[in-house]
């Protein structure tokens, strides 16, 4: 697949104040103390080995069984097996399973963490594994069950996962009926949309969530397939769960809250707010009858959500110790229960994630946590041959669209409807009155000829239809131009800004997995960086033409 890029400033699309910060001062000065943003591979180090031989092969045990169950690619396996060996590492990215797969920028964690183990391993001569942490112990379905799809008209539909409700259930123990009414719809209508494309059928046989399914595994299973053949090994908590809990033991005896507010107050001393109130925090959850329910600081130490008495630290972290499948951590404390139970090199995330990061410095100190290295993932935007000649013709660039917020196609539509507009309206006017002109010679021509009077009224009256009929082409043609303007303006919009937000963050990669497969992810790979320091455009071209083939019993969307 033939394919071409270019980068533009990392702010294209807008940056916080911290992020911005960080990007301008690598490494993040040292009154943020932690983490570390690498600038170069030089940067990054193989971190300390804490594991003893029999917690390699258990990590490694606990996490190839349900990857071997799901027939995942052998380079996945061969990864997981290295994580068994002294001194291995992994390069971690996370996310919520996300219907579809979620939004585009989950491609690009996944192509990060890849591209940035096979640097690393081979300039340190050691095993580096791909993660991909998949956030199943989340529960807020409102975040994960609808996408956003670009139709053929243009337009950008909201479809939703049926029958999931707001609830306090975990994504893992969400499952999935696909023999219902309401999903069979939705992957008709996923089906109509797509239907001009190419991968269709594999891209719903893909992503389509199978009967019996929990929300969770439907994820995994789709990213394990679509980048298996590039070693990713996806981890949902409940492999590891004894592992985590022993973790997330230690964070809360005795108390965090004295470190993250230390923390705190050195972040209002930069000028920088924190981006969850510690003392609001839901620290930990449980997950009991009433599903998963919050535990924050209060009383004693920790309390659930108006609940009248509380538990110490010491009390709550035996209660993880002995029950640990009850208990998970909370956003604010999963990046260090993750980095003390995985070797982890460097973690790859968006700059949301690191506002969580750079809150836990005084807390990774305390507890003996390494400080493990942020890298700011990979942003890109990608650009058809539909929405490259849609910039040619609006005559901006895909930089001038993000930087304007699309303001450079919109002035040359309303300049183009104007000018061409006016020229028809003066070649009207010019025929009316050169016919008056013509007609006005009528009595002077009477006194060379009776006859010609007529015939020049004949003459004038062809002359001014003939100029109607051009000025009434011209004004076609310039309609026909601004409503072709407009809808360039409506896929740029759509496509680069949909809903006014940056297009990794709206729509999802099954769009663009169905219209192009999947070769344009591998050439994501070699095209970047593996610290990636600009916004990429990756142009694709037009897509491959479509081979009709004939609906196979069984596939998805279909009554059997």
């Amino acid at each position: 697949m033939s394919l071409r890029s270019e980068f533009l400033s990392a702010d294209i699309l807008g940056l916080s104040d911290l992020a911005r910060h960080a990007l301008s001062g690598r490494p993040v000065p040292s009154r943020f103390a932690s983490p570390c943003i690498p600038k170069t591979l030089g940067d990054l180090s193989p971190p300390e080995e804490r594991f003893l031989p029999d917690e390699r092969a258990e990590l490694s045990a606990a996490i190839e069984g349900p990857l071997t169950a799901l027939g995942s690619h052998v380079a996945v396996l061969e990864a997981v097996r290295a994580l068994a060996t002294p001194g291995a590492s992994a390069v971690v990215a996370g996310q919520q399973p996300g219907f579809l797969g979620g939004p585009l920028f989950n491609i690009y964690k996944a192509v990060h963490a890849v591209r940035l183990s096979r640097d690393l391993q081979e300039r340190w001569g050691k095993p580096v594994v791909p993660v991909f942490w998949n956030h199943a112990d989340d529960h807020d379905i409102a975040e994960v069950h609808n996408v956003r799809l670009v139709t053929p008209n243009l337009d950008l539909r909201r479809l939703h996962l049926p029958g999931m409700s707001s609830g306090r259930t975990p994504f893992s123990a969400v499952q999935i009926d696909a023999e219902k009414q309401r999903l069979i719809s939705v992957t008709e209508v996923l089906r109509d949309t797509f239907a001009a494309d190419m991968f269709t059928q594999e891209t719903l046989e893909l992503f389509v969530p199978r009967d019996g399914e929990t929300l969770a595994r439907a994820w995994t299973r789709s990213m394990t397939t679509l980048f298996g053949h590039l070693g990713l090994v996806v981890i949902e908590p409940d492999w590891i769960r004894p592992s985590l809990s022993r973790s997330l033991a230690t964070l809360v005896a005795p108390s965090p809250i004295p470190e993250l507010l230390e923390n705190k107050a050195r972040l209002a001393s930069a000028g920088f707010a924190v981006a969850i109130e510690p003392e609001e925090a839901a620290l930990v959850y449980h997950v009991g009858p009433n599903g998963r329910v919050a535990l924050r600081a209060g009383g004693d130490g920790y309390r659930f959500d108006g609940e009248a008495g509380s538990r110490t630290p010491s009390e709550l972290a035996a209660e993880i110790v002995t029950a640990p499948n009850d208990y998970s951590a909370g956003a604010l404390l999963r990046p260090l229960v993750q980095d003390l139970a995985l070797p982890v090199a460097a973690y790859v995330g968006g700059f949301g994630e690191l506002a969580y990061h750079v809150q836990l410095a005084e807390l990774r100190r305390s507890r003996d946590v390494p400080e493990t290295p942020f890298v700011p993932r990979l942003s890109c935007t990608l650009i058809d041959d539909a929405v490259e000649s849609s910039l040619e013709q609006a005559g901006c660039t895909v930089g001038d669209f993000l930087r304007t917020k699309g303001a450079c196609a919109r002035s040359v539509d309303e300049e183009s409807c104007t000018d061409d507009t006016s020229l028809s309206s003066e070649l009207h006017a010019m025929s009316k009155s050169f016919r008056k002109e013509l007609n006005a010679l009528r009595p002077r021509l009477a006194d060379v000829s009776p006859h010609l009077p007529q015939i020049l009224k004949h003459t004038s009256r062809i002359i001014h239809q003939q100029m109607q009929r051009f000025a009434d082409k011209v004004d076609r043609v310039a309609n026909n131009n601004v409503g072709g303007l407009r809808r360039d303006e409506r896929r740029l919009d759509v496509h680069l800004l949909p809903s006014g937000e940056a297009q990794e963050r709206v729509l999802t990669g099954a769009q663009f997995l169905s219209r192009f497969g999947r070769e344009w992810i591998d050439a994501l790979l070699d095209e970047m960086d593996a610290l990636p320091s600009e916004h990429m455009v990756l142009y694709l071209g037009p897509a491959p033409k479509r081979i009709r083939e004939q609906r196979q019993p069984g596939t998805p969307g279909e009554d059997k």
